[in-house]
């Protein structure tokens, strides 16, 4: 299953990017990219990343997450991923991404940390 993406507003000034599938090197992750770099330049400050539905991520998926996150870092805005389990989960331990990027059990949890 390819990389699949949908996105809603949750709360006003919080876009939720809903991720299903596979996040790896390709034409799809590059849209995960366009769409969170077009709502920064929309003036999105809060983006919350559903992976729930995600079970497969590799390092260009881990890259384009930290990108996103230091972008909105560096504009004062704030990133959280969500829903990441099994071996997603595992991948983001075992290369420290959960130290640096916050990370939230559910969409509801990530969007309460960012109000």
């Amino acid at each position: 299953m390819l990389l699949n993406l949908a996105t809603r507003t949750c709360e006003p000034g919080i876009l939720v990017v809903e991720l299903s599938g596979r996040i790896s090197l390709g034409r799809e992750s590059a849209h995960m990219e366009d769409v969170v770099l077009k709502a920064i330049a929309d003036g999105t400050r809060k983006i919350v990343l559903d992976i729930t539905g995600v079970h497969h991520i590799d390092s260009s998926g881990i890259g384009i997450m930290a990108m996103c996150f230091g972008k909105l870092t560096n504009l004062g805005g704030k990133l959280c991923v969500a829903g990441a389990h099994g071996v997603v989960q595992t991948i983001f331990h075992m290369t420290h991404l959960d130290s640096v990027i916050p990370f939230a059990a559910t969409v509801d949890e990530a969007v309460a940390g960012m109000q």
